[in-house]
């Protein structure tokens, strides 16, 4: 300690922050002299001042910023991984007759791309179908040549292959395998191909919308209403190679009526060719926090928005824990679930008391599927007289209960109910609802009565896809009303106003629903758990569990108090005219038949012929949009040897 008095003191030299320099320099005054220590002290403080502090100093906060790594990524292990949202968008697109809107149909769809460079398509996300579609360059059907439909140009993308539907490449020159699938409503026809498909770039689920779409629905060519699109999660995107169908003819119902490009099949791998057609299951390895994915619908009106989350659950559309269903007969690749017992205002109904009742949840059908004859049972308990309403949605009318396995699904008037009155004899729904034929049936076969897959008779009345308004001089005949040259009626039936006289139009309040007519195994007594289930609950397809997970969703209409709703009558959309407001009709008797004309009071109408009611029978365009898949042929062409 003697001979330290000479150097300089301790916190005017690096020995602080250099332990080594500091070891040296006691070994030195331990054995040296002092002017010779002073001298060898000086050129070793030197040399560490030079170059050992400089790298010593380098190494330490290379150190700290790898420490500080490895405790980020450790946090970021212990956190919950978020799920992927995708923002969905409603469209609710007006149905016209004459130039007059006569309904709506509603869709939820995103946005993804496929190819590089990217080529952008607007897609229904369904959980009733397994592949993903999409309209090809070469479609040239009357679906795929509406205005702004976007088609795939495979020529155009560096990635994409021509493939056979086994996954081998087609040989240049040979024909590839064609694949047609038939859904609930419409059908398509497609060969294969393998590209990338992405979520996500450029933040596309918040694009504008297309010019057609952000037209006025007063305009003639109106014909989308946007209500909503949410964000991708964090402006991050999610690609995944896989095989996808590009269709070369589409059906014109409901492709030519909507303005989304096409289907992205969420159905579990029963209902794909094979795994590579699989969007999920593709995904699943591309390192998801879960295998499930979560649905959250609204109706739009409250600034809500809809949406998708893959890998996992958005908490906050959680009003409750999830309960769980357990998929059944998942071979077949629907979500679909027992159903135990249903019942209307506390009554049980006979169809599911045998035990064979099931449902699929399909976030691509728009009404509540009803096996047939059934559906009638339950249309007549649900169905009210609107008097002065305007939105059925406020009716005084009883709740329905789905009863599944450890949950109950209550449905009120607000999730079942058209938002529109109807008239007396004029109907929206297609007669025929969800059909397909058993093997021995054609779909122009007419079974016994009460036989839930028959094709429904050919005469049932006639059914207009309309929610009224119908132009005046198109206006309709009661469904229910015999042709327009019928005989005349029996003694004892009800009395018909004399020419000239007016006679009061009653209006109806009638649930969403939907014959449906399936065959074995899915049917007979299939129901199809579309939006009024799903705007009410929010939905989980768990695919490791093979289960559907259900929760009150944490939308507006799920936390309203029911003392805030104190408007009971409602309000029309804009696009409706005063035509809904008709109290009265008058009947003329013409010399070669009986035509029911309606008409504004204080309106002279010309009269309506056979000819314009026989024509209005062939403009059936339905309100439901069902994209359960029921239908998959694939045509294998012959390979060069």
């Amino acid at each position: 300690d003697t001979h330290r008095s000479p150097f300089l003191p301790p916190d005017t030299v690096p020995w602080a922050s250099s332990p080594g320099l500091f070891l040296v320099f006691q070994a030195m005054s331990s054995i040296c002299s002092m002017k010779i220590c002073l001298v060898l002290a000086a050129a070793a403080i030197a040399a560490f001042l030079v170059v050992p502090v400089g790298a010593d100093e380098t190494m330490l906060l290379q150190k700290s910023a790898l420490m500080s790594k490895v405790a980020a990524a450790k946090a970021a292990e212990k956190a919950p991984k978020q799920p992927f949202l995708v923002g969905l968008r409603r469209e609710s697109v007006p149905i016209y007759r004459k130039g007059k809107i006569a309904s709506f149909k509603t869709s939820y769809s995103g946005v993804l791309t496929l190819g590089t460079p990217a080529q952008e398509f607007r897609v229904v996300f369904d959980t009733g179908s397994g592949h993903l579609v999409l309209p090809a360059a070469e479609c040239a059907t009357e679906a795929c040549m509406v205005e702004g439909r976007r088609k795939f140009n495979m020529s155009a993308s560096d990635t994409s292959v021509a493939i056979n539907s086994d996954g081998s490449l087609v040989p240049e020159g040979e024909h590839c395998d064609q694949v047609t699938i038939g859904f609930g409503t419409g059908e398509i026809t497609g060969e294969f191909a393998k590209d990338i498909v992405c979520f996500g770039i450029g933040g596309a689920s918040t694009e504008p919308p297309r010019a057609d779409e952000a037209a006025s629905a007063s305009d003639a060519g109106a014909v989308v209403v946007a209500e909503g699109a949410a964000d991708t999660s964090g402006g991050t995107e999610m690609c995944v190679e896989m095989s996808v169908i590009l269709a070369v003819e589409m059906s014109t119902s409901p492709f030519k009526t909507f303005r989304f490009d096409g289907i992205l099949g969420l159905g579990l791998d029963g209902l794909a060719l094979n795994k590579e057609f699989s969007f999920f299951e593709m995904l699943l390895g591309k390192g998801l926090p879960a295998s499930q994915f979560g649905i959250f619908l609204t109706e739009g009106e409250e600034g809500e928005d809809s949406e998708v989350a893959f890998g996992g659950i958005d908490d906050r559309r959680l009003l409750e824990p999830l309960s769980w269903a357990p998929v059944v007969m998942p071979e077949h690749g629907h979500w679909q679930v027992s159903i135990l017992a249903v019942r209307i205002n506390g009554v049980e109904l006979d169809i599911c008391k045998d035990g064979t009742c099931r449902g699929v949840v399909d976030t691509g059908t728009s009404h509540l599927g009803i096996p047939a004859p059934a559906d009638k049972e339950v249309a007549d308990l649900l169905t009210r007289e609107a008097g002065d309403l305007v939105d059925c949605r406020l009716v005084d009318a009883p709740e329905m209960e789905i009863d599944l396995p450890g949950y109950t699904l209550t449905l009120h008037p607000y999730n079942y109910m058209r938002r529109l009155p109807l008239r007396e004899g004029v109907s929206v729904s297609s007669v025929q609802g969800v059909f397909v034929p058993a093997a021995d049936e054609t779909n122009s076969a007419v079974a016994p009565a009460g036989d839930a897959t028959a094709a429904p008779a050919a005469a049932e009345g006639t059914t207009l896809a309309a929610a009224a308004p119908v132009p005046v001089e198109a206006a309709a005949p009661d469904a229910a009303a015999p042709p327009a040259a019928a005989p005349a009626a029996e003694p004892g039936a009800a009395a018909t106003p004399g020419e000239g006289e007016e006679e009061q139009v009653r209006r109806f309040c009638r649930p969403r629903l939907m014959p449906v007519r399936l065959p074995a195994p899915l049917g007979p007594k299939l129901f199809i758990l579309g939006e009024p289930v799903l705007h009410r609950y929010y939905t989980v397809y768990d695919w490791g569990n093979r289960r559907v997970g259900f929760s009150l969703a944490n939308n507006r209409r799920n936390t309203m108090d029911p003392s805030q709703i104190v408007d009971r009558r409602g309000a029309l959309p804009q696009e409706v005219d005063m035509l809904l407001y008709q109290k009265s009709m008058t009947v003329v008797r013409e010399a070669s038949s009986s035509v029911a004309r309606r008409a504004l009071p204080g309106t002279t109408v010309s009269a309506v012929g056979v000819a314009a009611a026989a024509a209005l029978q062939n403009e059936g365009l339905q309100e439901e949009t069902v994209l359960v898949q029921v239908k998959l042929r694939v045509t294998v062409r012959q390979r060069r040897a």
